[in-house]
């Protein structure tokens, strides 16, 4: 009987550490990293998104936060890309839009003639 329960006892502190064998612990960190990296870039801050996550390490999406903080700081990255993405497109575009409206207006020479009809 003793045997038995030292086996199932070796047993459960073996697999304990699976995690660790298998790389799902590290998974679970990148994971919540990835997570506050993209509530800063949506403008969120940390509290917000450890609330919002509270399955994941705390710790690790303050990480994952700080770093994008850090690349948003050093121009790596654009803060706005997060709100608005789609007027900043536009007014990206605009600019474009109206040279090749610009370019496409006919001219005289290129009017076309018209046609009389009897």
């Amino acid at each position: 009987m003793r045997a038995g329960a030292y086996a199932l006892l070796l047993a459960a502190f073996g697999l304990s550490g699976c995690d660790r064998l298998t790389g799902e612990a590290d998974r679970k960190t990148y994971d919540a990293e990835a997570i506050g990296y993209a509530c800063r870039v949506s403008l969120k801050v940390p509290e917000d998104c450890m609330q919002e996550n509270d399955g994941h390490s705390p710790t690790s999406i303050l990480v994952g936060w700080k770093k994008a903080n850090k690349d948003i700081e050093d121009n790596v990255i654009d803060p706005s890309m997060g709100k608005n993405s789609q007027e900043a497109a536009l007014a990206m575009s605009a600019p474009a839009a109206a040279e090749t409206a610009a370019s496409e207006v006919p001219s005289a020479a290129t009017k076309p003639h018209k046609v009389e009809t009897h």
